[in-house]
């Protein structure tokens, strides 16, 4: 085996050391069984704990493919950071390579290539992307490529519809949260106990979560869903709350603000306070008829600032005084 470049040997997430990379393999390209010696040596030194995926190398006269793996489980998830020349090859789908597994690839250097029907997915430096890998990827890698592979069980993550893939800045705030939870976590492993490990993992898949809901509710059929989520927190919590806002309720939802503004725009309603508003009026219009409350007390009732807001919020939304209804019924 040759001797790695620096590029190689330096992990940047310090993922699996100070033990040997699980896989460290070298290849002539122009060795015409290049394909046939890297599969047979993959396998002989990956074995189980990294299985192989069908790799093919392009036919260069000169140089040679070099692959370097650590591997870290972290109880069901587990880490790979991973250096490779250029290679293609094929992975998921029924039966394939991590077929059960969402598989995030966070590039650092070169470049990772995607492909799966009509979806591609181009991974640069500095971006990151998640795959559902039941359906079987395509791929592509630069030369001198580095990346960190985070893979999880398929079940922990959902997905909308016709979405097989969702790719992210690495410095967007959601990504940047989660990756630094993920390096810590990763560099603090071995040293935490089961009750520790356990919550560094639900810490790090709850992250995960609000970056797939920051980057995938543009989706027709999760907008909807949340819309849902969101107007049923809302009614439940229209009297209790008087501090109720849209950072509360996205916070309780696990989404950030700017989705839960884009599911409100999206299902046609008006804003997300806008619609609080609008409730709270319809409810305190529902015990200006039904009750011998006074106005002033369905006021504070229903958190307006002072009997005159409230006043002048009812006028605006039914055309009528809160006297004059009650002066009706």
């Amino acid at each position: 085996m040759a001797r790695m470049s620096t590029g190689a040997n330096v992990s940047p997430w310090r993922i699996g050391h100070p033990f040997p990379p699980v896989v460290d393999v070298a290849v002539p390209y122009a060795n015409e069984n290049r394909n046939h010696v890297l599969l047979g040596e993959w396998r002989r030194q990956g074995g189980e704990q990294v299985p192989a995926p069908p790799l093919l190398l392009p036919r260069h006269g000169e140089g040679t493919y070099r692959a370097r793996i650590w591997k870290q489980n972290m109880l069901d998830f587990f880490l790979e950071d991973q250096y490779s020349d250029a290679v293609a090859g094929t992975t998921g789908g029924p039966g394939g390579h991590l077929e059960d597994r969402i598989v995030t690839s966070i590039t650092l250097r070169g470049e990772w290539r995607f492909a799966t029907g009509s979806q591609r997915a181009a991974v640069a430096a500095g971006t990151l992307c998640v795959r559902r890998n039941e359906h079987p990827w395509d791929f592509e890698i630069d030369r001198g490529t580095r990346a960190v592979t985070l893979v999880l069980p398929a079940r922990e993550i959902r997905f909308p519809a016709n979405t097989r893939a969702v790719t992210a800045e690495q410095a967007a705030p959601a990504a940047a949260l989660l990756l630094a939870q993920l390096r810590l976590w990763a560099e603090l492993s071995d040293g935490l106990g089961a009750a520790a490990a356990g919550a560094a993992r639900n810490a790090t898949l709850e992250l995960f979560r609000g970056l797939m809901n920051d980057q995938v509710i543009d989706d027709a059929e999760c907008a909807p869903a949340l819309h849902r989520a969101a107007t049923d927190l809302i009614e439940v919590r229209l009297l209790a709350d008087p501090e109720l806002n849209p950072r509360g309720i996205a916070a309780a939802l696990n989404v950030s603000v700017r989705t839960l503004y884009r599911a409100f725009a999206q299902g046609g309603t008006s804003s997300v306070m806008g619609y609080v508003l609008e409730r709270r009026l319809e409810r305190a219009r529902a015990e200006l008829i039904s009750t011998r409350l006074s106005v002033s007390e369905i006021a504070a009732r229903w958190h307006f600032a002072d009997s005159s807001h409230f006043v002048k919020a009812y006028k605006k939304r039914f055309a009528e005084t809160p006297t004059a209804v009650r002066n009706a019924s």
